[in-house]
């Protein structure tokens, strides 16, 4: 998880650097030979924060969404069209924890700037990008991470309960009907 999102976010970040010809892999190495694996780790904590929040956000508001369409009959069977419905607003509400991605591509930035801290940490982070862009720094790029949420929820909870729900009908269209 950590060496990963360094290494994406190095490749994205890189041509803000004063030496935007040096590799990401060469960037990996010389952040290795200077502070270890601690280094290629950095900002580890807040892609644990993002991931655990993330994937419980998305199936849990999914899941109130497709309560709150069934309203008092908690069991009707929703439409393709509601479930569809459901997971792309769960998705896209799940995107309330996109500070803590701020954080972590900040936190794995090798960009060098003199007002930025040395030893960053989530809340050292936190008040830097603060300090430098205000609330709203918080949410730089939270568009293009809404639709990509809405499609991987809708995949995984739509497409995940469709898959089930086969399934479930093959399995009981071939079961004995007097077992």
């Amino acid at each position: 998880m950590g060496f990963c999102t360094f290494m994406k976010t190095v490749e994205v970040t890189r041509h803000k650097s004063a030496d935007a010809t040096v590799s990401t892999w060469r960037i990996a190495y010389d952040v290795f030979q200077r502070e270890g694996i601690r280094g290629l780790n950095r900002g580890v904590s807040a892609v644990a924060l993002r991931q655990m929040t993330n994937w419980g956000s998305r199936f849990g508001i999914s899941r109130v969404t497709e309560s709150v369409f069934r309203g008092s009959d908690k069991t009707r069977k929703l439409t393709n069209l509601e479930r569809l419905a459901s997971s792309a607003i769960g998705g896209a509400l799940a995107c309330w924890n996109q500070p803590l991605e701020v954080i972590r591509v900040e936190m794995q930035s090798q960009t060098k700037a003199a007002d930025r801290p040395q030893n960053l940490n989530l809340f050292s982070t936190a008040r830097y990008i603060y300090q430098k862009s205000g609330l709203t720094g918080f949410y730089r790029g939270v568009t293009p991470r809404i639709g990509l949420s809405v499609y991987l929820t809708v995949c995984m909870v739509f497409g995940g309960d469709s898959v089930k729900a086969y399934f479930n009908n093959k399995s009981q269209k071939s079961a004995p009907a007097n077992a």
